[in-house]
C-alpha cells in the first residue's frame, strides 16, 4: 500500500499516476477483449486518472496508450516507429497517448474532439505547470474574464488524486484550503486572495490572486544565501506575529517553510495553506515537510492539540537565517553555532525554545 501511495504521488514520475497494473498485450485484438474484460471487472470502482493516457470509456478506471514496452538503456523512454519505419520519440505528454498516424482501435467514431490546450474554462487559459503531482497541479494562467487582463495562479484538485487514508483526495485538499484562506483572509492575514472556486470535469479549482515578490531563499536553494543573528532576529520578528495571528484565528499552518514564505517589499506573504487544521484537531494525520516538523508528530497516531508545528518551523527557519544549516536534533550540538554566529542570548532563547520537541 506504501508503494502505491508513492505511485500516485507522482513524485517520482508523474505519468505513473494510477498504474496500479499494466498490461502489454501481443495483438490489437488482444489489446480490445482485455480492455473490455478489466473494465468489466473494475465497472464503479474510483481511481486517479492517469495524466497522460486515454481513458477506454466515460467513468472508466482503464486506460491506454500506444508506447514502446522497454526504455532505452539510458533510461529514456525510447522510440516507436511510424508506418514506413520512421522513429518517433515515446512521449508522455497531453494528446500523445496515440499517434497521429493511427487509427485508434478504441473509438468507435472516428470524429474527435477539439479542444484549445491550455483552457480550462473558457474564461482561464493556463499557460505554464509551476508543478504537478497526483493530487493536482498549479498553474500560471491569464484570467480572461476582466479588462485589463490578469495573470492568475490556478491550484487543480484531482478527484481521487493521492487519497489517504482518511479518504482525503486532491479535491477535498483544495476545497479545505480554499476555506482556511477565506478564514485568513478575513483574520487580516497576508494570503492570496481566492478571486473564483469551482468544479470542473470532476476536479476542483481555485482561481488565486498571483503573489508579487521572491521566495524567502532564492529559488532551488535550500538554505539562505546570506546569514547573521540579526536576519534570525528579523525572521522572529516578522514571521512570528504572522503565525500568532493565524493561530488567533484558530488555525495551525503545519506547512511552514521558506517556499512557501514570499517578500514582496520587506514584507511577507504565506501560500499553501492546504495542510492546515483546527489547532484543537487531533483526529487528522500528520502534515508537513520533515526538516520543518517535529519528528514527534510522524511518530503520533493522534494529533496533540496546539500549535507545535508552527512554533518548530519557525525555530528551524531563524535558525537557518543565523547560520546556513538545519538545527541539529539537541540543545548541546547547536551551541558552538551560537557561538560561531555569536549570538545574543535572548535570540538563542527564542531559537531553542521553538526548536524544543
Amino acid at each position: 500500500m506504501e508503494f502505491l501511495r508513492s505511485l500516485n504521488s507522482g513524485l517520482a514520475d508523474f505519468s505513473q499516476i494510477g498504474k496500479f497494473l499494466t498490461v502489454y498485450p501481443r495483438s490489437t485484438a488482444e489489446a480490445l477483449r482485455l480492455a473490455r474484460m478489466l473494465h468489466d471487472a473494475t465497472r464503479g470502482l474510483p481511481g486517479p486518472r492517469i495524466p497522460f493516457d486515454a481513458r477506454y470509456r466515460k467513468g472508466s478506471s482503464v486506460y491506454y496508450r500506444y508506447g514502446t514496452f522497454f526504455p532505452s538503456p539510458d533510461g529514456s523512454p525510447g522510440f516507436i516507429r511510424g508506418p514506413g519505419g520512421q522513429r518517433y520519440r515515446d512521449k508522455r505528454a497531453p494528446s500523445q497517448a496515440v499517434p497521429r498516424w493511427l487509427d485508434d482501435p478504441f473509438q468507435t467514431s472516428r470524429e474527435k474532439k477539439r479542444r484549445w490546450r491550455g483552457l480550462i474554462t473558457h474564461e482561464l487559459l493556463a499557460f505554464k505547470a509551476k508543478t504537478q503531482r497526483g493530487k493536482g497541479g498549479v498553474y500560471e494562467a491569464i484570467d480572461l474574464s476582466v479588462l485589463p487582463l490578469r495573470r492568475v495562479i490556478i491550484k487543480e484538485g484531482r478527484r481521487h488524486g493521492e487519497t489517504n487514508w482518511d479518504g482525503r483526495d486532491g479535491y477535498a485538499l483544495a476545497k479545505h484550503e480554499g476555506q482556511v484562506l477565506r478564514g485568513a483572509r478575513k483574520a487580516g492575514l497576508p494570503v492570496p486572495e481566492i478571486l473564483r472556486e469551482f468544479n470542473h470535469d470532476g476536479n476542483r479549482y481555485l482561481v488565486l490572486e498571483r503573489i508579487e515578490g521572491r521566495r524567502l531563499f532564492a529559488e532551488k536553494r535550500s538554505q539562505p544565501t546570506k546569514t547573521s543573528w540579526r536576519r534570525a532576529r528579523r525572521i522572529l520578528e516578522q514571521l512570528g506575529p504572522l503565525l500568532s495571528k493565524l493561530h488567533r484565528s484558530g488555525w495551525v499552518w503545519r506547512d511552514c517553510k521558506p517556499s512557501h514564505l514570499f517578500l514582496y517589499r520587506g514584507s511577507l506573504r504565506l501560500i499553501d495553506l492546504e495542510g492546515s487544521c483546527r489547532i484543537n484537531e487531533r483526529h487528522v494525520l500528520p502534515w508537513g515537510s520533515p526538516d520543518y516538523t517535529p519528528t514527534s508528530c510522524f511518530r503520533r497516531s493522534r494529533r496533540l492539540p496546539g500549535t507545535r508545528e508552527d512554533d518548530f518551523a519557525l525555530g528551524v527557519i531563524a535558525f537557518q537565517m543565523m547560520c546556513g544549516q538545519f538545527p541539529p536534533t539537541g540543545s548541546p550540538y547547536r551551541s558552538d553555532f551560537y557561538k560561531r554566529a555569536d549570538c545574543p542570548k535572548f535570540v538563542r532563547d527564542r531559537i531553542e525554545k521553538l526548536l524544543r520537541d
